[in-house]
């Protein structure tokens, strides 16, 4: 009798401590789940849906290269594609998961108010409580007011001397993450460009690494012939470092074109500068077209915005 009293003892412990370890066991799991809860500024559900949601950054180079009318032209034409592929988007989501939103930089701020005035109209936001109306409003802001941007910017330097430039460089460093980066969204930033980059109050140079490049400078580079990769590499020419850990936005660079028409291989050169740039700032999605018809762009832009 006495065994048999010991017997149950011993297995009413057992069960008691074997619950005990489950219930610890159950305890450091939830601990476990809780250190590694995704934290944001937006409802989770919005959260959760965070690759749906768009936002669409558009960086306008206003430097000398607007003076060329067939520039505004594509540029103009290029807007309207981005604006339709962004409000192609919204038409996909359903109402309560719509945060999307879209707006136009500069750097430097242009100085006229005009241009910051509509520059605000462009910044087109969508949630659950927008119109249906919105969507055919956002189009034809988008088709209308960037063209009144370009006029408004030739008006206030007829010069090309009076361009002081475009500073990408310097919006990379200091605006890109904080005007462009959400933790909510997936962060696109077009920019429409050709592809040189200089601003007069930004020319830094450490080596062969400079925060500009322009036709003149790539002209005095070893880089016109066939073997100007190699050289590029051993030599180290490049953009300097802007940025770092930017793997949460995707580049889309929009109308690269060579203004050297005695190196065949400007368009190649300035690609290589750009693509190395974006890797050592940790940009992991990026792409960079060259100046073409609208038509065959917009696809491009389509392709890139809603893969």
């Amino acid at each position: 009798m006495r065994n048999i009293q010991q017997l149950f003892i011993y297995a009413t412990i057992s069960i008691i401590l074997s619950a005990c370890k489950s219930d610890t066991k159950e305890e450091t799991k939830e601990i476990k789940i809780a250190k590694t809860e995704i934290k944001g500024d937006c409802p989770k559900y919005i959260l959760d849906n965070k690759k749906n949601n768009l936002n669409i950054s558009v960086f306008l180079d206003l430097s000398d290269r607007i003076t060329q009318p067939k520039t505004i032209q594509k540029d103009t034409e290029y807007l309207k594609s981005v604006s339709k592929a962004f409000t192609s988007h919204v038409k996909t989501k359903k109402l309560i998961f719509l945060q999307d939103q879209m707006q136009l930089y500069f750097n430097p701020e242009p100085t006229n108010d005009a241009i910051n005035a509509i520059a605000e109209k462009l910044h087109i936001e969508f949630d659950k409580n927008s119109p249906k109306a919105k969507i055919t409003e956002t189009e034809e802001l988008y088709a209308g007011q960037p063209a009144e941007i370009y006029n408004l910017a030739l008006a206030d330097a007829k010069n090309p001397k009076d361009f002081p430039g475009s500073d990408i460089w310097q919006f990379f460093k200091y605006n890109v993450k904080d005007y462009t980066i959400s933790n909510c969204h997936r962060n696109i930033l077009v920019i429409l460009t050709d592809g040189y980059m200089y601003h007069e109050n930004s020319q830094i140079k450490e080596g062969n690494l400079s925060s500009y490049l322009t036709p003149k400078s790539l002209h005095r580079l070893p880089l016109s012939n066939s073997k100007w990769e190699t050289t590029l590499n051993e030599k180290g020419y490049g953009f300097i470092k802007a940025n770092e850990n930017l793997e949460d936005l995707e580049v889309l660079v929009i109308g690269v074109e060579s203004l050297n028409p005695k190196n065949p291989y400007a368009i190649d050169v300035m690609r290589a500068y750009w693509t190395n740039w974006f890797n050592e700032m940790g940009i992991q999605k990026f792409k960079i077209q060259n100046a073409d018809l609208a038509s065959s762009v917009e696809k491009v832009i389509e392709g890139f915005v809603n893969p």
